[in-house]
């Protein structure tokens, strides 16, 4: 059974409910499982104390703002005020006091509909809005009305309510049938979604009893409220003698403890619990900047690893596959054509690939769509950003190991990423960042087309296809001595240079067009176009973070759009101030324009001036803040 309160603390608007719910039933049809009852209650506490099973709460006003600002839990539908409502209260109110300058005093939500009214009066009928429903700001209200010369005073019912006991003409502002008609249709509705949420409140009930994790949870009081029996067997306490009780009854002083009553943020910490090492996550639950409660979950150290070994053992040879192929890449300028085509010719042979360009040009989407279009097509596709792989995991990670090879190795060994791409494809990303050593080990794969797990005694043969990216110079790094110049000739059997956003011309309008559409769908709203002066803003840009950039600035344009159409306007709002910058063609070149390290070089430079932060930077570059820390050590930016 699903029940609606309606909170009217004017005992004449009952009657208006009773007819609007009639009124309802017979047009909609009457609902067996739905049920209303009517409160003329004032107070808000005492309010939500009463009604709190309710599904639903419908109210104006002060009233419905005060439930709101109190409650979190129970939806609170506003009756409307239209223009109607006002003209009528308006109508009765002279009709007591007699033709007189109307002030109708209340919040914008309440006092709007007065602009529409201002010439069907023979006297004057002004709005007073107010900055909340506190008493204060209503007063305030009511006394700039009557020092303007308001002799009557239309508001709500505290406003009048006071107004009446200084001697002051007051009315009450009344709500027709069809507002309160109105405010029942979007009660059912939310008491439609409200009936959902308990359901799928029961099923993450299922979840939370059922899963290995143990969970606690404690309100801003820090009283237990839930309690799961995976904690309870990690803590060994009975979850039901737990659920109501204060942190300090259940669980003695410690680390856990402590954690549950305050207010930070813990991840992946190592809480010593009953004599095993648990790994620990948690975080306070707030509203609106308040505190509600600590949610904390927490599981054997021992448990996790062997779940990490057992899944990451079978993601070595399952999982990976392409998703990307020639036809997802966006683009007709002919710089991008060029590189499709040249591309699609390397496909369909099976020579090593260096694909080269900057940050953010699409060199992933390119190794997939070369895989996806090549004989391996039905193979798996392996793709490893050599720059996140620890020094001291590399080895391991790209070759695998032997059982016992080191302290911590699985007993049962485990299969490199190469050993996964057998018969397929591996994508080596920034493979300028494999360590020196490495250079050499992986050499000898690519000559040898075998590898040799760490600690084994026995090559194992693989027949992988290898494309490698980097938005490095490597010839000038194999100057510096930091790459091996036989490694870069077995790595550049084929290459293809990706072009930077700024030089594919009007490329740059069709891609933004075409997340501002994906976006617009994602977030329901209706689909916006650029208009020509906003396209050619957008091709003036040289867009340092590439296609990351441009996506970034489509998703906040597709937030932030109240039109079908975006201008020049909205795109200089949320471009950098380097959007005002001639386009690339204008700019003066300068020496080492060509060089892949001197480009990176100003690319991040450019960044950091109008950036905010080395934080802001990195997501402006499509790079983690460690990665751009390291690039600015290598660069001499420091």
């Amino acid at each position: 059974m699903t029940h609606i309160t309606f909170v009217m603390p004017d005992p004449t608007m009952v009657e208006v409910v009773h007819k609007a719910w009639a009124l309802h039933d017979q047009i909609f049809g009457k609902s067996e499982d739905l049920s209303y009852t009517v409160d003329c209650e004032l107070q808000p506490e005492v309010i939500l104390s009463r009604h709190y099973r309710t599904d639903v709460i419908v109210s104006r006003g002060g009233t419905a703002a005060g439930l709101k600002a109190r409650n979190c839990l129970i939806p609170v539908v506003e009756i409307p005020i239209t223009s109607g409502d006002i003209a009528s209260s308006i109508r009765k109110a002279v009709a007591a006091h007699g033709e007189m300058p109307v002030g109708v005093v209340g919040t914008i939500n309440t006092v709007r509909g007065v602009h529409f009214l201002k010439k069907n009066f023979p006297f004057p009928v002004k709005a007073y809005p107010t900055a909340s429903v506190n008493i204060r700001d209503l007063i305030d209200g009511m006394e700039r009305a009557v020092a303007d010369g308001s002799r009557l005073i239309l508001a709500g019912h505290r406003t009048a309510h006071y107004c009446e006991e200084h001697g002051i003409p007051a009315g009450l502002i009344f709500s027709s049938v069809e507002s309160v008609f109105l405010a029942i249709t979007e009660a059912k509705r939310c008491a439609g979604v409200a009936q959902i949420e308990r359901q799928n409140s029961e099923m993450f009930r299922g979840v939370v009893e059922h899963v290995s994790e143990g969970i606690i949870a404690v309100d801003k009081g820090n009283v237990i409220r839930n309690f799961n029996p995976a904690a309870g067997q990690l803590l060994g306490r009975n979850p039901r003698e737990c659920i109501g009780q204060p942190v300090r009854l259940v669980l003695p002083e410690g680390r856990l403890s402590a954690i549950l009553s305050g207010d930070h943020s813990y991840t992946d910490e190592i809480v010593r619990i009953n004599g095993t090492n648990c790994v620990l996550n948690c975080v306070p639950m707030t509203h609106d900047g308040e505190r509600l409660g600590t949610l904390v979950t927490f599981q054997a150290e021992q448990a996790i690893t062997s779940a990490e070994s057992r899944l990451r053992d079978r993601l070595r040879v399952s999982g990976h596959v392409s998703r990307y192929h020639f036809d997802d890449i966006l683009g007709e300028s002919p710089a991008i054509a060029t590189a499709i085509r040249q591309a699609r010719r390397f496909a369909h042979v099976d020579s090593n690939i260096l694909l080269m360009g900057e940050t953010g040009t699409g060199k992933e989407l390119f190794a997939q769509s070369i895989h996806s279009e090549s004989e391996r097509a039905n193979g798996p596709f392996v793709a490893v950003n050599c720059a996140a792989i620890p020094e001291n995991l590399m080895e391991s990670e790209l070759f695998g190991y032997e059982s016992g090879a080191f302290t911590g190795a699985s007993k049962t060994g485990k299969p490199g990423l190469f050993e996964a791409a057998h018969e397929g494809t591996i994508f080596l990303d920034e493979v300028s960042e494999i360590p020196l050593t490495m250079q050499t080990r992986l050499l000898r794969v690519i000559q040898e087309r075998e590898v040799r797990r760490i600690g084994a005694n026995r090559v194992i043969p693989v027949n992988v296809r290898l494309i490698c990216a980097t938005n490095r110079d490597l010839q000038e790094m194999i100057r510096q001595g930091r790459f091996r110049e036989d490694l870069y000739y077995r790595l550049k059997v084929l290459s293809v240079c990706l072009p930077p956003l700024r030089e594919r011309g009007e490329d740059m309008a069709l891609i933004m067009q075409h997340y501002l559409t994906y976006y617009t769908h994602k977030f329901g709203k209706q689909n916006v176009t650029l208009s020509p002066e906003a396209a050619r803003r957008i091709t003036a840009y040289r867009w340092p973070g590439n296609i990351r950039e441009i996506r970034n600035i489509s998703e906040q344009l597709a937030v932030l759009s109240e039109t079908d159409t975006i201008t020049a306007a909205d795109i200089g709002a949320v471009l950098p101030l380097e959007a005002d910058a001639p386009a690339p063609a204008e700019r003066k070149q300068e020496p080492g324009d060509a060089n892949l390290a001197s480009l990176e070089k100003r690319q991040i430079l450019e960044v950091l001036a109008r950036a905010s932060s080395r934080k802001e930077a990195a997501e402006l570059l499509g790079i983690s803040k460690t990665t751009l820390w390291r690039k600015c050590k290598e660069l001499g930016l420091e």
